[in-house]
């Protein structure tokens, strides 16, 4: 757990879109980048290493927090 915390942590864009999508709930990448006003490309490889960690899931191109996802995110949120 402290080791996800660190790698969600380490980036203000990884911690931006845990906040956005445990804010907002699920949305599509194109609406994730223009929501943290962040290149598509660049969210692209974000979502990419936050699925890889089962942070998030995606379900027909929408992603959402995991349950994990979840709890690090509201961790981080206390903080």
């Amino acid at each position: 757990m402290d080791e996800l915390m660190g790698f969600v942590t380490g980036n203000k864009n990884r911690q931006k879109l845990l906040a956005l999508l445990g804010s907002k709930g699920e949305m599509d990448a194109a609406r994730i980048a223009k929501n943290m006003h962040v290149v598509k490309p660049s969210v692209d490889r974000i979502i990419a290493e936050l699925v890889e960690k089962e942070l998030l899931s995606e379900n027909g191109g929408v992603y959402g927090l995991t349950d994990l996802g979840m709890s690090i995110e509201r961790s981080i949120h206390a903080i």
